[in-house]
């Protein structure tokens, strides 16, 4: 509770700062911006499943002569920051629809390591959470994995309607391994509070057999989405009408990948405006599943399907890319299904260092479920084992979580986020969930 208050009080005196400059007209009325405009952060922030955060974001945009304003021109984004749990990113992405004519095109390379990778098993409540084992053991729920992807994302209109194409390329390298406590336990004596031992369920799925032997030591994915968008959102970050729909399709063929797959996903996003320039309603839903008999890599089961991913790592379910309050990748199956419903306060609009700013609020509820369980087979576990470690009624109903934010947003495209969420079921964590990001969640 000490850090999160610390970290409130460093929003608060942020904005204190900001309000210092006079306040202007309502976003309507504020003239377009033109040109260059970069939006830098440290990267000081805090996530309940990562930790504190220490590095540095920057986002440039080229918005032109201003004639699509808050649309922009070019958009990169650069961020390289650690976390205090153990995880560090290095990543850059380019966004624009003026690299190719009358493509959208994004370009994302990112490295992530993880040293303390959150896993819970699978089938969400078939896997049991105990917090008993969390208290004895804090690296009991935690595994390794570094990751190396390179996404190219590509879309363009169908005619001179709203629906648009979408061809994507990725390739995807996972190293996932038990947790490092040499490297962890640099420097830390044994007697200390902080040293870290102990096995973890990720060793016993390994022990057990429900992780394949070809996939444990991981492997490299090369995913072709293949979809069709419709979209009628006014603007890219929180549009206050319109609709946003999306298929996708997500190969990975045989003929360059050991363990080929496919699986589909569908999301469906509106956006309402009731109270003009203030009041806003958006919602999103979706679901993703494997399409055949061929199983999903398990390093690839936690990972949302999307296309122009501006979040750093899209993994679900649980978290803040999906279900904040939830522990993140609590549910996690071959098919899933999740929905997010927001309503958002644009509550005051100012000009601070000649930029167009505004402190706005947020309150969510999430919901998520696994509709197509992993097959697990149990025959190498014992009964006891069984009775910890699941539950006997392969529950798969709702997992569920409701909260609120804050946001701080410069020139409608950059915009800090602070979330926090509650999971409505002690079986998906009792903490309270706290996360500061760049944008709205979708």
């Amino acid at each position: 509770m000490k850090s999160t208050a610390s970290l409130l009080a460093t929003i608060v005196v942020s904005l204190a700062f900001l309000l210092q400059y006079p306040f202007a007209a309502s976003a309507a009325e504020k003239p377009a911006k033109t040109g260059f405009n970069l939006g830098a952060l440290p990267a000081v922030s805090f996530n309940s499943d990562e930790g504190f955060q220490y590095g540095v974001i920057l986002n440039l945009f080229n918005y032109g002569d201003g004639s699509r304003f808050p649309g922009y021109d070019y958009s990169a984004y650069l961020e390289a920051s650690t976390f205090t749990k153990g995880s560090s990113l290095l990543r850059f992405y380019f966004d624009s629809n003026k690299l190719i004519k009358g493509v959208r095109s994004f370009i994302d390379a990112s490295y992530i390591h993880d040293d303390l990778l959150p896993f819970y098993g699978f089938n969400g409540y078939q896997s049991i959470f105990s917090a008993d084992s969390l208290n004895q053991n804090r690296t009991f729920y935690s595994m390794s994995q570094r990751q190396y992807r390179l996404i190219t994302d590509f879309t363009g209109k169908l005619g001179n309607g709203n629906l648009n194409w979408l061809f994507s390329y990725a390739f995807y390298q996972y190293t996932p391994g038990v947790v490092d406590f040499n490297k962890l336990n640099n420097d830390v004596a044994v007697t200390d509070p902080k040293y870290l031992h102990g096995t973890s369920l990720y060793q016993k799925y390994l022990d057990w057999g429900l992780i394949d032997a070809d996939q444990a030591n991981g492997g490299s994915t090369h995913a072709i989405k293949l979809g069709l968008l419709y979209d009628t959102r006014n603007v890219l970050i929180n549009p206050s009408r319109g609709i946003c729909t999306e298929v996708l399709f997500e190969l990975a063929p045989s003929f360059i990948n050991d363990m080929p797959y496919a699986r589909y996903s569908v999301v469906h996003r509106q956006f309402h405006e009731l109270v003009r320039n203030k009041l806003n309603l958006a919602i999103r839903m979706g679901a993703q599943g494997k399409i055949g008999s061929n199983n999903i890599p398990f390093y690839r089961l936690s990972q949302l399907i999307s296309p122009f991913a501006t979040r750093s790592n899209v993994t679900g379910l649980g978290g803040d890319n999906s279900l904040r309050g939830i522990l993140k990748n609590r549910v996690v199956g071959e098919g899933i299904a999740y929905s997010n419903v927001e309503l958002r306060w644009k509550a005051i609009t100012f000009e601070a260092f000649k930029q167009h700013c505004y402190i706005g609020f947020n309150g969510f509820v999430d919901l998520g479920m696994v509709t197509d369980p992993v097959d697990l087979n149990l025959s190498a576990v014992t009964p006891l084992e069984q009775s910890i470690y699941f539950s006997q009624l392969k529950d798969q109903s709702l997992h569920t979580s409701i909260g609120g934010g804050l946001k701080l947003a410069m020139n409608e495209n950059f915009v800090v986020s602070l979330d926090m969420g509650k999971a409505l079921d002690k079986r998906d964590g009792d903490g309270l969930g706290t996360y500061i990001k760049i944008n709205y969640l979708f």
